[in-house]
């Protein structure tokens, strides 16, 4: 009965194809009766990753825009691997991702591993030249990030990274309506989260912590909205934890900036939301005052104009931000994901070395990324 409960409320939600995908990915089995769709003549992406996110969102999305054109896919895990074959045509999953890197006839590569081998993928696949879309987070250090600006820096690399807030109706309502000025902007972010087990891969230090796994998205859209003014250099940044055992799991993050800036994110996981994450943001500025309901409904208000929206399926931006490399009309400045990634990385240490208060300066962030390459 939850389970049907659970299905019912998805379509409510997402609609009955996305829905669909979501429920045959949980499943993995008999995925080559399931399989719906004829491949393209175009057989031109390779996948590595196939777990449920890569299944069910670029898959779905992916297939739902250009059609199926998968070639090839890959994952450590060989059971996701094949499954992820079997549904969308694959002859057979690639035994290493090698093997898509080399494969000439594969243009675009979209990378959906584990939080730490995004960076080691990406550059190997820009080596390869191919088009790369890389799934959030970029990087887990800044060794990484280093490694990756500077190949991305070249003039012949093409690549796109998956924070897909930006890429949401809602946001790019909102910038229509009320574009952001230079005015200092209250912004608040309030996130129901996952509930993540111990045990899970998430847990393991290398990955980056939930800063990067999940944060980092509203990091990155704090960035983006400001970026459409001019965004401040100087930032003073406070975390509080509630739980000192497990800071990444219940905590807020207040940042203020030299010109009066406000932002403030809270990510709780004290109960697991039904339907999967719950996000709210607030935001004021000037005489705009905005509230995002998780990116199905928004309402904006400016002095007596009142501008209601609502969004079904609930839009989260996934479907444009994954056509970037079919778009152009519609795709992200790289360098500005690199200054997202620059302040997540600093939260990240705050948070593992459990710091609860710092100063950052994009500019100094950036100036260190440069010496080092």
């Amino acid at each position: 009965m939850r389970s049907v409960k659970k299905v019912t409320r998805f379509i409510r939600i997402y609609g009955f194809g996305k829905t669909l995908f979501k429920v045959v990915g949980r499943a993995r089995a008999g995925l080559k009766i399931l399989s719906l769709f004829s491949i393209s003549k175009k057989r031109e992406i390779g996948v590595i990753g196939c777990g449920q996110f890569s299944f069910a969102t670029i898959g779905y999305s992916l297939k739902k825009k250009i059609g199926n054109r998968f070639a090839a896919c890959f994952d450590v895990d060989d059971n996701a691997s094949q499954s992820f074959a079997d549904f969308y045509g694959i002859p057979s999953a690639s035994t290493r991702a090698e093997d898509i890197f080399s494969d000439q006839a594969i243009k675009y590569v979209y990378i959906v591993s584990n939080h730490a081998s995004h960076t080691d993928y990406a550059i190997s696949a820009l080596n390869a030249g191919k088009v790369v879309y890389v799934e959030k987070p970029i990087a887990v250090s800044m060794e990484q990030l280093t490694k990756l600006h500077s190949i991305s820096k070249a003039d012949d690399t093409v690549i796109y990274a998956g924070y897909n807030r930006p890429f949401s109706k809602a946001v790019m309502d909102l910038k229509k309506y009320a574009p952001i000025s230079d005015e200092p902007i209250s912004m608040n972010c309030f996130i129901s989260g996952h509930m993540i087990p111990a045990d899970h891969w998430y847990r393991n230090p290398e990955e980056g912590t939930r800063v990067c796994g999940n944060i980092g998205h509203w990091l990155d859209l704090m960035v983006h909205i400001l970026s459409w003014g001019s965004l401040p250099d100087e930032w003073a940044i406070q975390l509080a934890f509630s739980n000192p055992d497990a800071r990444d799991d219940d905590l807020s993050i207040t940042m203020t900036s030299s010109r009066g800036d406000l932002v403030v994110i809270v990510l709780t996981a004290r109960c697991e939301p039904f339907e999967g994450i719950n996000e709210t943001i607030n935001l004021q500025q000037g005489e705009t005052i905005c509230k995002i309901d998780d990116f199905r409904r928004m309402s904006i208000w400016q002095d007596e104009r009142l501008v209601n929206k609502r969004y079904w399926p609930k839009d989260v931006g996934h479907v444009a931000a994954l056509m970037q490399p079919f778009e152009k009309m519609n795709q992200r400045k790289w360098d500005e994901v690199i200054t997202s990634s620059l302040l997540m990385l600093h939260i990240m240490d705050m948070v593992k070395s459990a710091t609860n208060e710092s100063n950052f300066s994009f500019k100094q962030a950036w100036e260190k990324l440069e010496q080092k390459n």
